[in-house]
This record gives structure tokens, C-alpha cells and sequence, in this order.
């Protein structure tokens, strides 16, 4: 046994070993909206113990009603913050490293750590999700691709 009770459950799912391994896992989560908030959320209370979030908006009112970290309170944070703030209320010994950038073509490869176990691809950006799974794939990262049609119909 780890000692810690809030991943107790994961331990007996996934015995000692395989907890321990969710706790040194480091995943990068790519935007952090509608998908990513949740999936950031997902991880941490996995005990996943370090996690790269990467997203560039903050959080505005329209967010409310879809991305957990929106609230009255966090109007106007940038949402790698919010998303950090509310991760450390339940998992302070989690290492979030916030980066406050617009993920593109020219820059994912500089924004996104080359030492993590695997990503959460979240963004909106076609072009973006294609260069994540592939790189993903050549050097044998976990990958995670999740739709997102950023408040697009068509």
C-alpha cells in the first residue's frame, strides 16, 4: 500500500505496481476547454502524477456550462491556471506545469515535452491533432485524440 486513501481504489484495481506507475506517469493534455478540462480532471483523480496542460484561451462565461474548471470564479483566468488551481484542491502533491501558449504547426514541437508517457490531443486544430498522433506514434507515446469542433457547425 501506498498510504495515500484517495487513490486507494486505483491500488485495488490496479495493484501497488500499476498505481505507482500512474503516479510517475507524466501526460501533456492539449487544449483545455470542453474536452481537456474533463480529461485533465479524469487523470488527476487517476493520480496521475505530473501533467503538462497546454492552452492559450481563458476562461469566459460561455465556458460555464461545459468546461469544469469555468466558474464565476475563474472568469477571465487563463484556464491552464484554473485548470491547475482546481487539480491542487483535491491533489496538491500533482505537478501541473501550466503552458500559457496557442498550440500550431510551427510550435507544438516546443510546447509539448518530449519526456511524457503520453498526450491528450483536445485542440481544435486539424493540422495540430495529425502532427501529435504522429509523432506520438514514432516514439511510442499513449495517444488520445478526442473530436473538437471549437464552436464550429460546419
Amino acid at each position: 500500500m501506498t498510504g495515500d486513501r484517495r487513490f486507494s481504489a486505483i491500488e485495488r484495481l490496479f495493484g501497488v505496481e500499476g498505481a505507482l506507475r500512474i503516479r510517475q506517469a507524466h501526460v501533456a493534455v492539449v487544449g483545455i476547454g470542453g474536452v481537456g478540462s474533463w480529461a485533465a480532471e479524469s487523470l488527476a483523480r487517476s493520480g496521475v502524477g505530473r501533467l503538462t496542460l497546454i492552452d492559450l484561451d481563458h476562461v469566459a462565461e460561455s465556458n460555464i456550462n461545459r468546461q469544469i474548471h469555468a466558474t464565476e470564479q475563474t472568469l477571465g483566468q487563463a484556464k491552464v491556471l484554473a485548470m491547475r488551481e482546481r487539480i491542487h484542491t483535491f491533489f496538491p502533491q500533482c505537478e501541473v506545469t501550466c503552458v500559457d501558449e496557442f498550440v500550431n504547426p510551427e510550435n507544438w514541437q516546443q510546447l509539448v515535452p518530449s519526456d511524457i508517457d503520453g498526450v491528450v490531443d483536445a485542440c481544435d486544430q486539424g493540422q495540430v491533432k495529425t502532427f501529435l498522433a504522429h509523432w506520438a506514434g514514432l516514439n511510442s507515446k499513449i495517444f488520445v485524440t478526442c473530436g473538437a469542433a471549437g464552436g464550429k457547425c460546419h
